[in-house]
């Protein structure tokens, strides 16, 4: 009988991961869930020797064969992937216990039925939090065999995905090794917005800039411009390509940053310095950003600005030079009027796929002694100069 086309990718990929799996099947199980019912210690008292357990354990069970709690127990104690018989009688009366789970896994591990592994390591993350099965699936995550094996659970990604990042990033695996499953997860709206800024916040700290933008268009689905969120109408998306404001305490804070409404403009930045210290930059948007010359145009509208030097937009790579030359006006106080302002600049071929354009003090140690004053933007908008 000839074998369907598309059943030996999927039996290749099941191999692949099973080398995985039969090692991680051991570790399984040497593990142990302690209290998995808070009134029920399931793991052996080191105290008490095994086969003292074992017999009062198979004493109870003769006189009671549906007691889950004690062939859950007898299953840990007796400790290796030999125990088919207790298994099998746990996994009937206790289907869902942390340690049956745990059993059932590494023994399909083991086997090398590496779908039904995964099925259950899922699940035992997913109903139990098993640290264990986050371990493992955060390795196997990584590879590409096990991406395709975690591809049909992304419906409960929201269930086990967090777990599975956050080990990942314990074991300083790169974020950008589970990318193709997470613009999966993405595309099918399955991941928390926590969880999502988390990871963009990982890829870009790691360097990964093309990869997170990439994801970024994923996630909206639509074409964005140079410049996102430019009349700061929308409100802004942490740890993308939206504007980025200085955390700061607002009791204690140099600058109090807020999109506020304005008559005939809708909403606005408004920035407040109180005279404190605060963060360079203010104001930041990291944008996708070829080799060539741009320009960049905005508004503002300065009130009672005490400022030496005044502000400055800036444009810093993420890679090679670390500030671009621009022509930048300083901006100034205003008495309160809307002016316009243009910076022009050219992004070399060393400075890496993305910018950050960024707002800061003209005058450097003005972040230290500290501004005062209101300062509102919008109108924003980044685009190819033209050539000369």
């Amino acid at each position: 009988m000839q074998a369907r086309p598309w059943l030996l990718p999927a039996l290749a990929v099941a191999a692949a991961a099973a080398v995985f799996l039969a090692a991680a099947a051991a570790h399984l199980d040497r593990a142990c869930v302690v209290m998995d019912t808070p009134y029920l210690p399931l793991c052996p008292d080191a105290t008490e020797a095994p086969e003292q357990v074992q017999a009062e354990l198979r004493a109870r069970l003769q006189a009671n064969p549906g007691d889950s709690t004690a062939w859950t127990r007898l299953l840990v104690s007796i400790g290796n992937l030999q125990a088919e018989a207790v298994l099998r009688a746990a996994s009937i009366v206790a289907p869902n216990n942390g340690n049956v789970l745990r059993w059932r896994a590494a023994k399909a591990a083991d086997r090398g039925e590496s779908v039904e592994a995964v099925r259950l390591l899922v699940q035992m993350l997913r109903n139990r939090g098993s640290v264990e099965a986050a371990k493992v699936l955060a390795q196997l995550a990584a590879s590409k065999e096990g991406a395709a094996l975690l591809r049909p659970h992304l419906a409960d990604a929201q269930y086990w995905l967090p777990a599975v990042l956050m080990h990942m990033n314990a074991q300083k695996i790169p974020p950008s090794e589970i990318l193709p499953l997470m613009a999966e997860a993405i595309e099918k709206g399955v991941v928390p917005p926590a969880v999502l800024q988390s990871y963009m916040r990982s890829l870009k700290a790691s360097g990964q800039w093309l990869d997170a933008y990439g994801l970024w268009l994923t996630r909206h689905k639509q074409v964005v411009p140079l410049l996102y969120n430019g009349g700061f109408d929308q409100p802004l998306e942490g740890d993308g390509f939206d504007w980025e404001l200085a955390p700061a305490m607002r009791s204690r804070a140099g600058v109090i940053a807020e999109q506020r409404s304005v008559a005939r403009r809708g909403l606005v930045l408004e920035l407040e310095f109180t005279g404190r210290t605060f963060r360079r930059p203010v104001v930041r948007q990291f944008v996708f950003a070829p080799p060539g010359s741009y320009r960049l145009r905005g508004e503002y509208n300065a009130s009672k600005l005490r400022s030496e030097g005044g502000l400055a937009w800036k444009v810093v790579c993420t890679a090679g030079p670390k500030e671009l030359k621009t022509d930048a006006p300083a901006l100034k106080d205003t008495g309160g009027t809307w002016r316009t302002f243009e910076v022009q600049f050219t992004v070399p071929e060393d400075c890496g796929p993305v910018a950050g354009i960024q707002l800061e003090p003209a005058a450097a140690f003005e972040a230290a002694t500290g501004i005062k004053g209101r300062v509102a933007f919008d109108a924003f908008s980044l685009a190819r100069a033209a050539q000369e």
